[in-house]
Order: C-alpha cells, then structure tokens, then sequence
C-alpha cells in the first residue's frame, strides 16, 4: 500500500512540473505600442521575448526573436536553441551614439564597456570614461575591432544596419560567442515613435517601470507643445537641408523631420513627396523651394553664412540665404564633431520640438534658450 501511495506521490509531481512547464510558455499579454511599428514585447510566465522587426532600410519579412530569463533561471529545452538573453544584463556594447541616450535615459550608462566612434559621443560621463581607458573604442562598419570587443566581455551588443549588408557583421560577432541585439530606433516614421524604443530596451535591464514613467513625460510634454503650436495662426514654410558632395537631399514628406516640421507648425516645403525616407533634389529645384521659404533649418555642419558661401557661392544670390531666417541643428557638438541632436535627442524630441516652435513662432511659448538649435548669422 504504502508503495501505491509513493507511486501516486510520485506521478503526481511529474505530473505537476510537466504541466508547469507547459504554461510557462503561456502568453500573459504583449505590448502596446503607441508610436513605434519595429518592435514587440510579449509577457510569458516565465519569460519575456523581444521581436525586432524589419531592422534596416527596405528589409521586408524579416524579424529577430529574443528571450529574456532572469539570471539562474532555468531555460526550457524547448527553447535552447532560441537566442537567450539573462537579465538584467551587466555589460554591454553600444555601437550606435542614440543607444547611448537611452541607456543614459534608463539610468544604466554605467553598464556600457564598449562604444563605436567614440569621437561622435557627446555624454560627457562616456566621454570620460573613454579618454581613462575605462571604457574601449572598437571602431564600426569595415574598421570594427572584433578582438578588442571580445576581450570587454560583453552581455549583449547593441547594433543597427543601414542595410542587410549587417547580417555579416552580427554573423561574425555571434560565431565569437558574443550576444547581439538590433535596435533600429532610427527607421521608426515620429519622434515619439523613436523616443519608445526606450521600452524595447528596458526589460533587458529589468527597468520597464523606469521606461514607462520616462517616456509619458516626454510624450505628454511633446503633445501639450504640439497642441500650442497648433493655435500659433499663420505657419512659416520651411525649407531643409544644404548639398552635401554635390547632392542635396531632404526629408520625406512622411519622415520623421516632416513630422516635427508639422508638429511646431510649420509647413515642410517638401512634404507632397510621400515618402519615409530622404531622397535628392537638384539645386535648380532648391532655388525654386527657396523662394517660398520663410525659414531654413538643418543646413549641414555650419555655423555661419560664410560658411555656406564657402559651400557653394551661388547660395549668394539664393533666395532663402537672403530672405529667410536659417537655424542650424548644431548647438551641442562633441569636440570632434559629433551631433547631440542625434544623440540625446532621439531620446527627447520634445524639447527638439520646443525649439522648433520657438523658431517658428517667436513668442509663442516663455522665452527660453534653444537646446539643439542655433541662429546663424
């Protein structure tokens, strides 16, 4: 009898840790993006898995699933073979100056042991760390240092690809044992869109809470200035851009730029082409837009009109160069030329959009300095 009972005993839990196992896998529920398209958070019972989507330009179809476990947690055989993340993760690599601004915004830059073009970099803490040998600069693209990345030992590497050509990279990386994650913050179409990728990297520090609270601030400054903008009457034109290597290219009319443009109460010269993402228009084409234009932003690295005479000296008799106010997103540079505008500001377009409405519509909102921009005399 009592050997029946051992025996029941017995079935009775491997009965109970088969079925717990089976709804560990089930799905408590999964994210609810407001903004951004190219990620997807799901809660399990035991897990959480991460879906990057379509994470460079023109990729369709293509997706990296990622399952996150706490530390000491068994992972089940079912998924061993999945890309495994143990949080909360202590080391990491960011290859990208905007993934800086969000581990910065998560209160977790003391984590980041390896950066990628440390002269671009404006946070002045990686800054030091970089120049005390603290933290390792392991180049990008062609030039990236495997080696040296391997040897900081990192948890997990932050990387973004401007095509499928990064599959290479990542490729590589993982055949050295290294963790790789995409985060492509920067295809994502709105400023609050790119500002929620913060909670796509949360839960790999276990910070969701923190990402939560952080982004509702800024999304809830974002609006109430977007909404005051909208009550500002007349809406200057807005021309953007400067050649580069003899192409000038501008935003979409469905970009991110657009977007901002739009919410300080501007009208985007260019925005009847439809499009996400930049494309080039010739410079006959430039003088026409000019002509229209009431203010000009974004006009490349310079500080002063000088400087764009010495672009290009026919900008002498252009339009917007004479008639227009111009504005630079180049305030808060690095020393070696590195653009907080694309660094912290990833993580704060509404201040971004603060300036942009004081620009637009002087007067409109309590006088303050700007951040990102600056007049160009």
């Amino acid at each position: 009898m009592w050997n029946v009972k051992k025996w029941a005993f017995n079935f009775l839990l491997i009965l109970c840790v088969a079925c717990a196992q089976k709804h560990a896998g089930n799905l408590l529920h999964g994210s609810s993006n407001k903004y951004a398209s190219g990620f997807e958070i799901k809660d399990y019972i035991s897990f959480k898995k991460i879906v990057i989507k379509n994470p460079w330009e023109q990729a369709s179809g293509v997706s990296f699933d990622y399952y996150l476990f706490k530390k000491g947690q068994k992972v089940p055989d079912s998924l061993k073979n999945k890309k495994i993340i143990f949080t909360p993760v202590d080391r990491v690599a960011c290859l990208s100056t905007s993934h800086i601004a969000f581990l910065d915004a998560l209160g977790e830059a003391d984590k980041i042991t390896a950066i990628s073009g440390g002269r671009y970099i404006n946070n002045p803490e990686i800054r030091e760390k970089l120049a005390l040998g603290e933290i390792a600069d392991v180049g990008y693209d062609q030039g990236l240092n495997y080696e040296l990345l391997l040897k900081q030992k990192p948890d997990l590497i932050f990387v973004y690809g401007i095509g499928s050509e990064i599959t290479g990279f990542v490729r590589k990386m993982e055949d050295m044992g290294l963790n790789v994650f995409f985060v492509a913050e920067y295809l994502e179409e709105t400023p609050l869109g790119k500002a929620e990728w913060i909670k796509c990297l949360a839960p790999l520090f276990e910070k969701e809470k923190e990402a939560a609270l952080f982004f509702k601030k800024v999304e809830d400054n974002y609006n109430t200035l977007r909404k005051k903008a909208e009550n500002a009457g007349s809406r200057p034109n807005v021309l953007v851009g400067l050649p580069y290597r003899d192409s000038w290219w501008v935003p979409g009319g469905d970009s991110y730029l657009s977007e901002l443009i739009k919410d300080a109460g501007g009208n985007y010269i260019g925005e009847k082409n439809r499009s996400h993402e930049s494309y080039v228009i010739s410079f006959e084409n430039a003088v026409i837009w000019s002509a229209k234009a009431n203010v000009w932003i974004n006009v490349g690295s310079v500080s002063s009109k000088s400087e764009i005479l010495a672009v290009d000296e026919r900008f002498k008799n252009f339009p917007a160069f004479r008639n227009a106010r111009i504005y630079n997103n180049n305030k808060r540079m690095s020393p070696q030329g590195g653009n907080d505008f694309w660094e912290s500001g990833t993580v704060h377009p509404d201040l971004i959009l603060k300036d942009l409405i004081q620009i637009f519509h002087p007067g409109l909102l309590e006088k303050s300095d700007l951040i990102y921009y600056r007049e160009i005399k």
